[in-house]
């Protein structure tokens, strides 16, 4: 599955319009996120390994649901996963520890 279209065709115009192509605005991915119906930043469970949660606790998605990987495996790609999405949305560990 890819980002949706429209926030697809937002990002390459301005890249097209730019002289060297630029980075994803935090608010941009946000929205992006926003418009599936996650709120970030996102964060792992504290009861189920690999499952990554959204600010209301709601699931987004479970790394190895076939649990055909190590526990602590599962954990780690899950806790990467959720670093690099909070990070590129502007959230950094001082905002999630507020």
């Amino acid at each position: 599955m890819s980002i949706g279209s429209t926030h697809r065709d937002g990002i390459n115009a301005f890249n097209a319009t730019a002289a060297k192509p630029q980075p994803v605005s935090h608010q941009t991915i946000r929205t992006a996120f926003l418009d599936q119906n996650v709120e970030l930043p996102l964060r792992l469970s504290e009861t189920d390994i690999g499952v990554v949660l959204d600010r209301h606790g709601c699931d987004v998605f479970t790394v190895d649901v076939n649990n055909e990987r190590p526990d602590e495996e599962a954990l780690t790609i899950a806790l990467l996963i959720v670093e690099c999405v909070n990070a590129e949305a502007g959230f950094t560990t001082e905002h999630l520890d507020a």
